[in-house]
């Protein structure tokens, strides 16, 4: 759509006069995507503020199951998951691999990520459709500095994955102990 594409290239004085004619806020592309998640895909903060502060809905879902949360915890503006979370984002979603904003960080190694969304009360012990707790994820993208500060945030080790392997054994495989 035209709020779609004016999202996507930063086009915010587009995005204002769209929004003031009356334009759908929250349609969706063939993706299932909103502009909102566009904006967040494409990294248009400016794009994304006006969509919030207009009342776009966060918590909306591609195909994927993913929300403007996941799309933004990939990238490295911390101010704008700050803003979707002001803006009433849900923490905990799951896209289609089970995987909330918390685990995805983990998963691309964005340890500045990983601590702000601790910070806001992320579940640590949250897990993906294969029952891997983020420091499941952590430990076998290897070993990093991601696995301490999960470990300091008092992570259940006993939890375990499909295969009923806990943290302690995907250190083990990997050649090391937590």
């Amino acid at each position: 759509t035209p709020l779609h594409l004016a999202c996507a290239n930063g086009y915010v004085n587009i995005v204002y006069l769209l929004i003031e004619k009356q334009c759908e806020i929250n349609v969706l592309d063939r993706q299932n995507r909103s502009p909102l998640i566009k904006a967040v895909q494409c990294q248009r903060e400016n794009c994304a503020t006006v969509l919030l502060n207009c009342g776009a809905d966060p918590n909306l879902m591609d195909v994927y199951h993913n929300t403007a949360l996941h799309y933004a915890v990939c990238g490295q503006s911390v101010s704008l998951v700050e803003k979707l979370l002001k803006h009433k984002a849900n923490l905990e979603a799951k896209n289609k691999d089970g995987y909330t904003p918390l685990l995805l960080a983990v998963s691309e190694n964005n340890v500045e990520m990983v601590k702000f969304l601790l910070r806001k009360g992320a579940d640590v012990n949250a897990s993906d459709k294969n029952q891997r707790t983020a420091l499941m994820i952590a430990i076998s993208d290897e070993p990093t500095s991601l696995v301490n500060l999960l470990l300091q945030q008092g992570v259940d080790l006993s939890c375990q994955d499909i295969y009923g392997f806990t943290a302690e054994e995907y250190a083990s495989f990997n050649g090391f102990t937590v």
